[in-house]
């Protein structure tokens, strides 16, 4: 799920042109400006499913939404420009034979990442910005 502030740029105003994204495939656009029309300060802001039809489960559908120029956020659909990305994208996307491998995948990660070994004390520090140490943090 997402609050529509994020996704109204894509819908209205792509990257200050004061036009939708083109790579959005149209007739999802239109279903998306319905959930998400301009609105003005103090107006509620609805939250969009980024998988609608997926009922709440990551599945391979999320894959073949963004193949289908159909990703809620820019950010998915960034996955296409990429030949790595796409390939992979391609992948996952394949009914449940190409799902279980991005299961897999995932899980190798997980268990990767839950091997890093935690800095204590004066080793790290936590970051005030994600993007600097704090050191060089502006």
């Amino acid at each position: 799920m997402t609050r529509c502030r994020y996704i109204t740029d894509r819908l209205y105003n792509f990257n200050g042109t004061g036009k939708p994204d083109p790579d959005m495939d149209p007739d999802f656009r239109a279903k998306m400006s319905k959930l998400c029309p301009p609105r003005s300060k103090g107006q509620p802001d609805p939250l969009v499913d980024l998988t609608p039809g997926s009922y709440y489960n990551f599945s391979s559908l999320y894959y073949s939404q963004i193949q289908s120029r159909r990703a809620v956020l820019h950010l998915d659909n960034d996955l296409l420009r990429g030949n790595d990305t796409q390939q992979i994208v391609e992948e996952f996307a394949r009914s449940d034979e190409g799902f279980e491998d991005f299961r897999r995948s995932f899980a190798l990660s997980m268990s990767r990442m839950g091997s890093i070994g935690v800095l204590t004390g004066n080793q790290g520090e936590i970051r005030r910005n994600c993007r600097f140490t704090n050191a060089e943090s502006p």
